[in-house]
């Protein structure tokens, strides 16, 4: 007698891409976008910590603001891509427990980054005599 009913232990995906070169092709596009984000997020970050000249407050949250657009673009991409390229059709419900925190913790971290640079920019315009100068 056959099993209409049975409990699975993770989520079925059913994918961003069809399985053929079109997706293959696709999935190249974003692995490329994602190399250049990390590239350029890395090397901004760094360029900020090497430069003494930019060791003020707008430059530090730019560089806090490239760490967590780092960290948020890697909680997705590479999971996509190890799915596609290995067939793998599934994500256990730990697995994306985790993945839907971090993602979802890094967008609120970023707003809060973002809120704090507006703050910033409010004080070097609206009180520019108490704003620390070079």
């Amino acid at each position: 007698m056959e099993k209409w009913n049975q409990i699975s232990n993770d989520f079925i995906l059913l994918g961003l891409f069809p399985p053929n070169q079109k997706g293959l092709l696709l999935l190249l596009l974003i692995i490329f976008v994602f190399v250049l984000a990390c590239l350029g997020n890395s090397g901004m970050t760094a360029l900020i910590l090497l430069d003494s000249r930019l060791h003020t407050p707008m430059y530090f949250l730019l560089s806090q603001l490239s760490l967590m657009d780092l960290m948020y673009i890697s909680t997705t991409v590479p999971k996509m891509a190890i799915n596609f390229l290995s067939g793998q059709k599934s994500i256990s419900f730990l697995g994306c427990g985790v993945q839907s925190f971090f993602f979802l913790t890094m967008a609120g971290s970023e707003g809060l980054i973002l809120a704090s640079m507006s703050y910033d920019c409010f004080a070097a315009i609206c009180h520019s005599l108490h704003y620390p100068h070079e």
